[in-house]
C-alpha cells in the first residue's frame, strides 16, 4: 500500500514545543515470510497544507521492518530507524527529552497495527 499520510501531534513539554504535522509518502508491505516493512519520507502535497497553528515537522527516510520470530508466531524481530526534524526554534536539550517519550508512545501503537495487519 502507498499513500500520503498526515500526521499531526499536540503541543507537548509543558507546551514548550508547539503542535506539530508532518507529510510523509509511506510505503507499507508484507513480504511472504510474514516480514512487514513500513517506510516514510517526507513529500510536499497539495491537499496537505501547512495547518494554521502548527510547525511543520520533516521526517527524513525512516520506517520499521516486523519480521515474525522464527519458531515463536507470538513473538516479531523489530528494526526501526528515525529520522526527524522536529523544526522551529527549539533548544536542543527540550527535543532530548521529548523525543523518547513519544517513541515510547510508538511502541504500543505498532505492536497493535501489526496484530490487525495479521488478522
Amino acid at each position: 500500500m502507498l499513500c500520503v499520510s498526515r500526521t499531526s501531534t499536540p503541543s507537548a513539554a509543558m507546551k514548550l514545543i508547539s503542535p506539530r504535522d508532518f507529510v510523509d509518502l509511506v510505503l507499507v508491505k508484507k513480504y511472504e515470510d510474514g516480514t512487514i516493512s513500513s517506510n516514510a519520507t517526507h513529500v510536499e502535497h497539495p491537499l496537505c497544507p501547512p495547518k494554521p497553528g502548527f510547525v511543520r515537522g520533516f521526517n527524513h527516510p525512516c520506517g520499521c521492518f516486523c519480521e515474525p520470530l522464527p519458531g515463536d508466531p507470538n513473538k516479531t524481530n523489530l528494526v526501526t530507524f528515525f529520522q526527524t526534524d522536529l523544526s522551529g526554534y527549539l533548544p536542543q536539550s527540550v527535543v532530548d527529552s521529548f523525543f523518547p517519550r513519544s517513541m515510547a508512545e510508538f511502541y504500543p501503537n505498532l505492536q497493535k497495527a501489526v496484530r490487525k495487519f495479521h488478522h
